[in-house]
């Protein structure tokens, strides 16, 4: 059986920013409930809070196998937008009606996130001033994020555009020859916000933490195995990404990818003035296997690259190479040296397509965020628990009409054709990476 639950090398950087938090690990005295969802990521948690609005008076039970902040959802670089990600015509229309459905979508879910953030007073750095660079180093990259840039302003997305010499200005170098600025965007830390969240649930939600759910059997009522006993559910909703493979679920439809994080120590005010003139800016790269980069509200810097299949680089390995990636781009810097350096697993789907919906009767399940959980993972949670619940709106109309996951192919061609497909893409990223 695959591993049920991650078992990283390091603790998350984000995550150890922060305050200690108290760990929500004691075991509930009931062991029925009307509903249990496994995982309590972006998705998991949205699925929570959705259930006990549209159902006030039935309990809801958050299972999951690590502490909030130290999942995947608080291990990624905290860039949150409603850009459309790699739309495809379906017998539902063209891409242009798959952007558009796309758009309405994760906009209603940055949207809900703010609202939530702002009414709950989840201190996260919530930031939507601050821009979001897609960035090219390359004359073929740079073909790509613009054609991008074009494709996205035609559906309505409104862009700033930068050269070189304003890019120098702006980040501290001019290692990146062209970018733009999209609208909709903002940024968080995101190890804040899903705790955040967390410890805002409703009261007729209970969050358990540290208990890895190891099954799930059963057709309503379900029964809930998990590594300190059994819980039963009437209706019970996946939300757990990539590990839903170890409960039978999707194991032809996503695989697991692993890439690479670190933080800087906090930097002084000269350090920071060599990255450029704002306080605060992030730049994600012309080609899916280059660098993000982040520097954060005035006081450390962020490198995000590197992919592996299925398994944790060592975290020698993952320094060094996040290491060459800062020096490359910043020679100027006194230091290179990272304070934090940790991974985090996402489900990758071959198609782009999010798995979303009813499974069978009483179990539903939203996984395959293919490395965009933030404000894609929080709307569909909160969608899958509306349709639950047997609610209709327009936006969960736009999501059924959405292309889910194709078939992956079993291994060995599955890890055959994986790594030959990173290693092809690492090389023709060339100097995005």
């Amino acid at each position: 059986m695959r591993q049920a639950f991650p078992q990283y090398h390091n603790r998350s950087g984000w995550n150890a920013l922060l305050p200690r938090r108290e760990v929500r690990d004691g075991l509930p005295a009931a062991r029925s409930f009307a509903s249990v969802v496994v995982g309590a990521g972006y998705t998991g948690l949205a699925a929570a809070r959705r259930l006990a609005e549209l159902e006030p008076d039935r309990e809801v039970l958050v299972i999951d196998s690590s502490e909030l902040g130290e999942g995947s959802a608080g291990r990624n670089s905290g860039f949150l937008s409603y850009l459309p990600n790699d739309p495809r015509a379906n017998r539902h229309g063209t891409v242009d009606d798959a952007a558009t459905r796309q758009i309405r979508i994760y906009k209603a879910g940055l949207d809900w996130l703010r609202s939530l953030v702002q009414t709950h007073r989840i201190d996260c750095g919530w930031d939507e001033t601050a821009p979001r660079l897609q960035a090219a180093a390359t004359p073929a990259g740079e073909r790509n994020v613009r054609s991008t840039c074009a494709r996205n302003e035609r559906w309505g997305i409104r862009s700033t555009q930068y050269d070189q010499s304003e890019l120098k200005r702006l980040i501290g170098t001019d290692y990146y020859r062209y970018a733009y600025r999209p609208e909709g965007t903002a940024y968080i830390q995101p190890a804040a916000l899903v705790r955040g969240l967390g410890d805002t649930l409703p009261p007729t939600v209970r969050l358990l933490e540290n208990t890895p759910v190891l099954q799930v059997e059963g057709n309503g009522p379900f029964r809930i195995v998990t590594s300190r006993g059994d819980f039963k559910a009437d209706r019970v909703l996946i939300a757990n990404n990539v590990h839903a493979r170890a409960l039978g679920l999707l194991r032809d439809r996503m695989i697991a990818i692993y890439t690479y994080g670190a933080l800087t120590p906090e930097l002084d005010q000269s350090e920071l003035a060599r990255l450029g003139e704002l306080p605060q800016w992030g730049v994600i790269p012309g080609h899916r296997m280059g660098t993000t980069l982040r520097k954060f509200q005035n006081s450390r810097f962020l490198v995000r690259s590197g992919d592996s299949y299925e398994k944790e680089l060592p975290t020698a390995r993952v320094r060094e190479i996040l290491t060459e990636l800062y020096r490359r781009r910043f020679p100027q810097m006194a230091s290179h040296d990272f304070e934090y350096v940790w991974g985090g697993v996402t489900a990758i789907t071959h198609n782009g397509g999010l798995y979303f919906g009813q499974v069978r009767p009483g179990l539903y399940a939203s996984a395959g965020c293919n490395g965009s959980g933030v404000v894609r993972g929080s709307i569909q949670g909160k969608l899958l628990a509306e349709m639950a619940c047997g609610s209709q709106s327009s936006l969960l109309t736009d999501r059924l009409a959405l292309e889910g996951p194709n078939w992956i192919p079993p291994e060995p061609f599955r890890s055959i054709g994986v790594r030959s497909s990173i290693a092809l893409e690492q090389f023709q990223a060339g100097l995005e990476r």
